[in-house]
């Protein structure tokens, strides 16, 4: 089997459908909220923005990917692999606020609890 290859059965599938779904789903919602909040901060140069809409897009296109039926391992190890990485480094970095932290800390457990519901519920 290939990392794009759909396994399971149909009803397997279908059972592992509204997982991926709303992960999909909160996936599109964040990070098309982000791309608003990129485009509209005036201190980002054009490389900040960049980079920063290079993330929207992995992430649109692991969705897209895996709302298809393909890429799902891809899609659920990229998401949690990023929160990790991006997250903790929100975490611990004292330039940031309480409150940035906390919303920061809402997404990442949010994308890595339907990222962990995806893995539980996916076919075999």
């Amino acid at each position: 089997m290939t990392a794009v290859d759909t396994p399971g059965t149909p009803v397997q599938r279908l059972r592992a459908w509204p997982a991926l779904a709303a992960m999909v789903a909160w996936t599109v919602f964040l990070w098309l909220s982000r791309v608003r909040n990129v485009v509209g901060n005036e201190e980002l140069d054009g490389f900040g923005v960049g980079w920063r809409l290079g993330v929207v897009a992995v992430f649109l296109v692991l969705a897209g990917l895996a709302a298809s039926g393909r890429l799902i391992t891809l899609f659920v190890g990229w998401t949690v692999g990023y929160w990790l990485v991006r997250g903790g480094g929100i975490l611990i970095n004292p330039d940031y606020d309480a409150g940035f932290k906390a919303i920061h800390t809402v997404l990442m457990v949010v994308s890595i609890g339907a990222a962990m519901w995806v893995w539980s519920t996916r076919p075999r």
